[in-house]
């Protein structure tokens, strides 16, 4: 017997989780939100003239991380 009630709440809670999921998906599809052609719409200032920009080309790093 306790089997079965256990069976029974795990399932009820999949059976939640999928419903939930289905639901935000359904609204996540019905507004229309540009995903796919998104674009950046911050105004960041520019970064400091002390601030170090990355090389270009690999990494000198000698392969410190293997």
């Amino acid at each position: 017997m306790k089997l079965l009630i256990a069976f029974v709440v795990v399932a009820a809670a999949a059976a939640g989780a999928i419903v939930a999921n289905l639901l935000l998906l359904g609204s996540a599809a019905a507004n229309d939100a540009p995903v796919g052609r998104l674009s950046p719409r911050a105004h960041l200032p520019a970064a400091p003239h002390w601030t170090v920009r990355p090389t270009t080309g690999r990494p000198h790093d000698d392969h410190a991380d293997d």
